[in-house]
């Protein structure tokens, strides 16, 4: 029999019973005695099976004895099979042999493995998911970064554009010479820019534009 701690244990036991109605006993089943088998085993299997190993060798004889007899008594009532259990007693309790012990042995084994693995599977599950949050976070605050980089970028070139726009409204003729000076230098910056009139014989070379220097057509 197995216990509430699953282990195994051989347990030796006996009752006591009588016809207490002869016409049930003869017509109401066709072998009483094997029902009364039937009953006790079913009833000190169960009852066992709530028990540890250890109580049901030591301390809980008595207890788990009275139990057994009550759970026969109810049994027979129902079954109405013409007998009467008048005592149960338990004999002996041991440890089963060495056979069965080897293979429940081998079923613990089997089941310790599989808690094992279970157990470390959620330690590598509770490990791994706290870095992979904190990867999570760590893109998703770059992911903000970036998006709050570009923003203020944008807000930025909407500013200097709608700044250039009001200038553009006040001086278009300049504001156009300027865009179209700074552009040449972005696109030209290792030439040498010369303004001329195509008539005088001197030429004036003009460096950058933002060194201070006043620049001046030919005639103007």
């Amino acid at each position: 029999m197995i216990t509430s701690d699953f282990n195994l244990i051989d347990v030796d036991f006996y009752i006591e019973y009588k016809v207490n109605d002869p016409v049930a006993y003869l017509y109401n089943s066709e072998d009483p005695e094997l029902i009364l088998n039937n009953v006790a085993m079913s009833s000190i299997r169960g009852i066992i099976s709530d028990y540890k190993v250890d109580d049901v060798m030591t301390t809980a004889k008595s207890e788990i004895q009275q139990k057994i007899k009550d759970s026969v008594v109810e049994k027979l009532e129902e079954r109405a099979i013409g007998l009467q259990l008048v005592n149960v007693m338990i004999q002996d309790v041991e440890p089963p042999t060495a056979e069965v012990m080897s293979a429940f042995k081998s079923v613990e084994t089997a089941k310790q493995g599989a808690d094992t693995a279970v157990n470390n599977a959620n330690r590598y599950r509770n490990e791994q998911i706290p870095g992979a949050e904190a990867e999570a976070d760590k893109i998703i605050q770059a992911a903000e970064a970036s998006k709050a980089s570009r923003i203020a970028e944008a807000e930025g070139q909407v500013s200097r554009f709608n700044k250039m726009y009001e200038e553009y409204q006040k001086y278009p003729l300049i504001t156009k010479k300027r865009l179209f000076y700074e552009t040449m230098e972005d696109v030209l910056p290792d030439l040498e820019v010369i303004v001329t009139d195509g008539n005088t014989q001197s030429i004036l070379p003009i460096g950058s534009l933002y060194s201070g220097m006043a620049v001046t057509e030919g005639g103007n």
